[in-house]
């Protein structure tokens, strides 16, 4: 086995730059035996890498190559299957489980001891160790005694350390000025081991000279510990600060954005009442002459008039979306609604009442135009009807029915009275055509109303005005 450390070593690891530690002869559990090498290698450069290198012997026989290598960090577990019973079977975790069978039981103990070293040195003990026994572990602690051939060549790793270029050079230097350096090596040592004592003792001098000033650099690095101590409380109470004025003007930033869009509503809310408030308010001397007004007098009239076209503008004005939903404009259309009832009812009565008074009016008949054969001029009734012609325009806008029936009893009235005065007419004239015959030659027009002369009719009614409605 030592041979074939050796060979792999010069023929496979040096070549790498890697130093052989252990090495065990295995094959897989299960399978057929085809033996291959298991090596523990570390590089010799830092930082130091460590593997675990699976070699196995060329098909022709005479060289080894390097098949597989894992890093030993990647390596979970190791599990030696029994550890009170000689057994040479192992398993090592990996990415994945690789299950082995050693050629002894000796080569096996002596590869996991190697392993736990490694992990105990370069891993700081992440790999974990199964069913190996704690005496094979307490075997492998390094001491000063003789080790098994892993641990020998891991502790001569420990202790070897390759020369520096300077370092040669300095040991060259040296070996020039003395000459006797290669004849006589003892002479050549004693020199060196003399020259060492000297630096031993001078070193030891200084370290106790410095030794007051290390006990002040320790003072003031305990002092310089707790400034630190102090800076973080009160870092860290200024950042609790921080954190408090932060939640703050947050607090800030959420408020000022409510009250943004609070004031936005808010305009938006005023613009709608605005518009209700122009636009559907009625004011309270136009509700006055509506339900009150004298429609008698010029000056009601006008009120009147002037009333009834505000209501009529309130209750034709265009709504925006939504405004008929609210209560407010609903009670305001309802009492736009009773106003107008009310004052069309009033009017109508007032003017129906107007159209009975003049329909009966005695004032203006023919025995006030005995000197003249003349209907009777009704100009004074339609300038009293003319005062309202606004309202019956209101009246016939917004109550088509009551506008109507007014229009049937003034023709009616007004008939009535024409006829009537068209009755007196022909009376009036009959009697006067009696009295013209007697005092004349005779009694031409002696006839009947019904027989009143073409001509004479025809010139009553040129003479008939028709007041407008």
């Amino acid at each position: 086995m030592t041979a074939i450390k050796h060979a792999l070593q010069r023929d496979i690891f040096t070549p790498n730059d890697e130093r052989l530690l252990s090495i065990v002869n295995v094959c897989k559990a299960g399978k057929k035996k085809k033996n291959c090498f298991l090596c523990a290698t570390v590089t010799t450069e830092r930082p130091v890498q460590v593997r675990v290198v699976k070699v196995k012997k060329s098909d022709k026989g005479d060289f080894y190559k390097r098949q597989m290598a894992w890093e030993l960090r990647d390596l979970a577990e190791v599990d030696a299957k029994d550890a009170s019973k000689e057994n040479p079977e192992f398993d090592l975790h990996f990415e994945k489980v690789y299950r082995w069978v050693a050629s002894s039981t000796t080569e096996k103990n002596s590869f996991i001891s190697c392993i736990w070293k490694l992990n105990q040195r370069y891993l700081r003990k992440k790999v974990e160790f199964v069913n190996v026994s704690s005496q094979l572990l307490e075997e492998s602690v390094p001491s000063g005694e003789s080790q098994s051939v892993a641990g020998g060549d891991e502790d001569a790793l420990d202790d070897y350390q390759e020369l520096n270029a300077r370092e040669e050079q300095d040991i060259e230097g040296m070996m020039e000025v003395c000459d006797y350096a290669i004849s006589n090596a003892e002479a050549f040592a004693e020199k060196l081991s003399r020259e060492l004592q000297v630096l031993d003792g001078a070193n030891i001098q200084s370290i106790m000279a410095s030794e007051k000033q290390v006990n002040i650099l320790m003072q003031l690095l305990d002092e310089a510990l707790s400034e630190v101590d102090t800076i973080e409380g009160k870092l860290s109470s200024y950042e609790e600060m921080l954190q408090s004025v932060k939640e703050q003007m947050d607090q800030i930033s959420q408020s000022n954005r409510l009250i943004q869009i609070s004031n936005t509503n808010n305009g938006k809310l005023l613009d709608e009442i605005q518009f209700l408030v122009n636009y559907m308010d009625l004011s309270k001397g136009h509700i006055r002459a509506l339900q009150d007004g004298d429609l008698s007098s010029p000056k009601g009239i006008e009120a009147c008039i002037n009333a009834s076209e505000a209501l009529l503008q309130c209750m034709n004005v265009a709504l925006r979306p939504g405004h008929d939903k609210l209560m407010a404009v609903k009670q305001q259309q309802h009492l736009f609604a009773e106003l107008r009832d009310t004052f069309a009812r009033r009017l109508t009565n007032h003017l129906n009442n107007v159209f009975v008074h003049q329909g009966h009016d005695q004032s203006s008949t023919l025995s006030q135009h005995t000197a003249e054969l003349t209907l009777p001029k009704h100009s004074p009734l339609h300038r009293d009807l003319l005062r309202y012609a606004k309202l019956m325009e209101w009246l016939k806008n917004t109550q088509r029915e009551k506008y109507e029936g007014l229009s049937r009893t003034y023709v009616d009235y007004m008939t009535r009275l024409y006829e009537r005065e068209i009755k007196d007419f022909f009376e009036v004239a009959k009697i006067k055509m009696a009295g013209t015959t007697k005092e004349g030659k005779g009694n031409k027009f002696g006839e009947t109303s019904e027989s009143f002369p073409p001509k004479l009719a025809q010139l009553f009614f040129l003479n008939v005005n028709h007041p407008p409605l």
